[in-house]
């Protein structure tokens, strides 16, 4: 296409939109009939000078909503007074100039244009470099134009940046290697002035102080700036304020530094550390808070959102906060959307922590650790319309959760480890929901889910790409399957029986390891001798309780100590006392435990190994419950391991509760030790004694 005037569009009176980018048009004539078009790219033509008289069409013409694009032309020259009296809602010139003069002679041709925007500079992968030199942008003194944006511009000096400026309301700085502003005074009525991709490394309050009538003020994308020299509190009509994106580490947020009679919108997201220490004071009209992929602290420690109450949006996505008050989001009254992914909740809360936001529309909580949601998790969230659960480790959606969300819309419970739904759960997803993501979590397509399948399948037939990514984990035989496709035939009679079966049968397995395999022999003995409680004569004030690879310290140590000492005790001690040709569990029992006031248990490693010992110590305890009349007394002989005790669980426990004596081989040690044992050996014959 080599002009616009080949063109046959007359006959859409409605067109608004014509991109004829990447042509062969040289000149910059446009037709009337394009005359209502909102859009006119002719990007990348071969466009290289601009003539007065192609435009004198435009002068009388209403263009004023004319968005007139001619970046990457390589424009060389424009005729003074080309532009003059034209209007144009936006005009492109990106890309255009391959040198700083030629931008300078350009930018004063088109002196007398009445424009809504104006883009110039150069693209970041441009292969030439326009550079700031005094007075390059003069011609903007001749220009009705509101918003400018320069971009790519190499600029070292600002000292006459912003001599033609005053009637400027919004400037944009983009992909610039502008590292400092110089010290210049600004007479402006800017509104809104953004700082992107630059290379600064403080920000320019200097400069950004003077703009005395300015609401919108975006530094973002500036990755050497670290800190806020300064305070913006002159600001008092800022109403947006964006940091992100930047490296900031501020340590105290935000009433000394950020103004905030004004302010409605603060975004802090993606810097280094932001320390929220003041609790918004001064921002009583902030209706929307972005924190999130920046560290902060003091947020779910104390309730530092008391005083936000027309805050409407509040993220906090990526800050890794923990949540341990219940007060945490006080004083949110008004609060429609909270982003907390990737934080944490302290279990204890969860029930009571979002109380008070009644008006929530959104909750966004993925990745939070969630294992289980109490009940009144979401009771006062009446208004709530999408609730995002996805990535945590639930294994159970209870429909009681669900009941107070009347107004729920969307619900995302994707990657969880829930294997189904109950019917009653069902029930509620079926009411009112227009969209359910299931998808990501082990799903068990066994019989006891067939009435969770079969609500898949339905579904899937209204709307198939519902259940894309709900696959089998369980049973491994259909492991992978798609829910949608699993068509399972149940005979719930039988599985019943089995399942009635199965339980009977446990339980008695249970039965005979307890009392028959434990104490049998107890009964066979009772059986056998006729045993009753009025005929068993105490012989012995202790049964002792012991390895055979003891024995020597038993023989050196216990038996000279307590048999030969005053007042004297006997001992009952296998080896000595059990007589020939009885059962061994006949002697332990009758002629050891029930013939004793006391059992004297020797712990050792030694012990820990023997199936004897560990057999007699629970008998005694066994007897102990039963008839109350043997006590246990504990001596500590050798140290034992961990991994020794975790085999003999109950001596673990009884150990953990009971006060035991611990032999060590120093004379003084040994005094205390003998005295101690004594006083054990004569108190009550009943109870246990407090060592």
């Amino acid at each position: 296409l080599a002009s616009l005037s080949e063109l046959q569009v007359g006959h859409f009176p409605s067109l608004q939109e014509l991109n004829a980018a990447k042509n062969c048009i040289d000149l910059l004539h446009i037709p009337s009939f394009l005359f209502k078009l909102h859009v006119l790219d002719l990007r990348a033509n071969r466009i290289t000078k601009i003539n007065k008289e192609d435009l004198d069409n435009l002068r009388d013409a209403n263009t004023s909503s004319l968005s007139l694009i001619l970046s990457h032309n390589s424009i060389n020259s424009i005729d003074a007074g080309a532009f003059r009296f034209v209007t144009l809602q936006l005009l492109h010139l990106r890309g255009c100039f391959s040198h700083e003069d030629i931008m300078k002679a350009s930018l004063n041709a088109i002196s007398g244009l009445r424009v809504q925007k104006l883009l110039i500079g150069q693209y970041r992968n441009s292969p030439t470099k326009v550079h700031f030199k005094e007075n390059l942008l003069e011609g903007l003194c001749g220009l009705e134009v509101e918003e400018l944006t320069i971009t790519g511009l190499y600029i070292r000096s600002t000292n006459t940046f912003f001599d033609c400026m005053e009637n400027i309301t919004s400037l944009r700085f983009i992909h610039t290697n502008l590292y400092q502003f110089s010290h210049e005074s600004i007479a402006s009525n800017m509104q809104k002035f953004e700082l992107k991709n630059s290379a600064i490394v403080k920000t320019p309050f200097y400069i950004i102080s003077e703009l005395k009538h300015l609401k919108e003020l975006r530094i973002t994308n500036n990755k050497r700036l670290t800190n806020i020299d300064y305070s913006l509190q002159t600001l008092d009509k800022l109403e947006f304020l964006d940091l992100s994106n930047n490296n900031i580490m501020m340590r105290s947020c935000c009433d000394e530094s950020i103004p905030g009679k004004s302010l409605k919108h603060l975004n802090f997201s993606y810097n280094s550390y932001i320390g929220l220490r003041s609790f918004f004071l001064n921002m009583p009209h902030l209706l929307s808070l972005d924190l999130s992929h920046s560290k902060v602290d003091s947020v779910g420690q104390f309730p530092i959102f008391m005083t936000l109450y027309n805050l409407t949006y509040l993220d906090l996505s990526y800050t890794s906060c923990h949540f341990v008050i219940h007060c945490s989001f006080c004083g949110l009254f008004n609060l429609v959307e909270l982003r907390v992914p990737h934080t944490t909740f302290a279990p204890d809360i969860l029930a009571s922590v979002f109380q008070n936001l009644s008006s929530l529309r959104l909750l966004d909580m993925e990745s939070c650790g969630l294992e289980s949601l109490p009940n009144e998790m979401f009771g006062h969230l009446k208004r709530l319309q999408v609730l995002n659960l996805s990535k945590n480790k639930l294994m159970e959606l209870p429909a009681s959760v669900l009941l107070s969300l009347f107004a729920l819309q969307h619900l995302n419970i994707r990657s969880n480890n829930i294997q189904g739904l109950s019917n009653d759960t069902i029930q509620v997803l079926s009411k009112s929901l227009e969209k359910v993501d299931l998808s990501d979590n082990p799903y068990d397509c066994s019989c006891t889910q067939e009435q969770f399948l079969t609500w898949v399948r339905e579904l899937s037939i209204k709307n198939p790409n519902f259940s894309n990514h709900l696959e089998c984990k369980t049973p491994e035989h259909l492991q992978g399957s798609l829910l949608r496709d699993v068509n399972l035939k149940c005979s719930w009679t039988l599985i019943y029986i089995t399942m009635l079966l199965s339980v009977v049968i446990v339980f008695l397995l249970l039965l005979v390891y307890h009392f028959y395999l434990k104490n049998s022999f107890l009964y066979l003995c009772f059986c056998h001798r006729g045993y009753k409680k009025s005929a068993t004569e105490k012989t012995y004030d202790a049964f002792v309780i012991h390895s055979s690879l003891d024995e020597e310290w038993v023989r050196e140590e216990l038996l000279p100590e307590l048999e030969g000492g005053d007042p004297s005790f006997q001992l009952c001690v296998h080896y000595r006392n059990f007589e020939a040709g009885k059962l061994i569990l006949e002697n332990i029992f009758y002629n050891g435990i029930c013939c004793s006031r006391n059992a004297l248990v020797l712990l050792s490693p030694n012990f820990m190994e023997s199936k004897w010992c560990s057999f007699e110590f629970r008998l005694a305890l066994f007897w102990r419950f039963l008839e109350d009349e043997c006590g246990i007394i504990l001596i500590l002989l050798e140290p034992i391991r961990e991994d020794q005790l975790k085999h003999m669980y109950v001596l673990k426990k009884y150990l953990s509760s009971k006060t035991y004596l611990k032999w060590d081989k120093n004379d003084k040690e040994k005094e205390v030790f003998w005295k101690r044992l004594r006083k054990a050996l004569t108190q009550s014959r009943k109870v246990d004694v407090p060592l």
